[in-house]
């Protein structure tokens, strides 16, 4: 498990906070399985991604995203990402995943986004 990655539920909406600079396929698969878990046994169907500390996001993280997103279509529910590092903007611009994966520079913003 990835320690680095702070977990804060609060009714169905879950904010998750990755503290590692450099964010790779395997460690993102880490976290989707954490959020599918909060999905299944809490009930869980908003999620905010803060990615301040992260500023490398390897090509697989789209992937296990894009997975994610589809498990998340399922419950009806909704994903955000807030606090996005220019690199990592850049990469989902270029994927064309901006308009998927809607970034929010304050935290408001996005809770307000992905309730409704």
């Amino acid at each position: 498990m990835i320690s680095t990655t702070e977990l804060d539920q609060q009714g169905s909406l879950v904010i998750a906070k990755i503290a590692t600079a450099y964010l790779t396929g395997p460690e993102m698969q880490e976290i989707t399985q954490l959020l599918m878990q909060k999905i299944r046994n809490d009930r869980a169907t908003q999620f905010i991604l803060d990615m301040e500390a992260v500023t490398f996001l390897s090509s697989a993280c789209i992937g296990e995203l894009v997975t994610f997103l589809q498990d998340l279509e399922h419950v009806r529910g909704r994903i955000a990402l807030v606090h996005v590092q220019p690199e990592v903007a850049f990469l989902f611009k270029v994927t064309r995943l901006d308009h998927v994966f809607p970034a929010f520079e304050d935290l408001d913003d996005a809770i307000d986004h992905v309730r409704g």
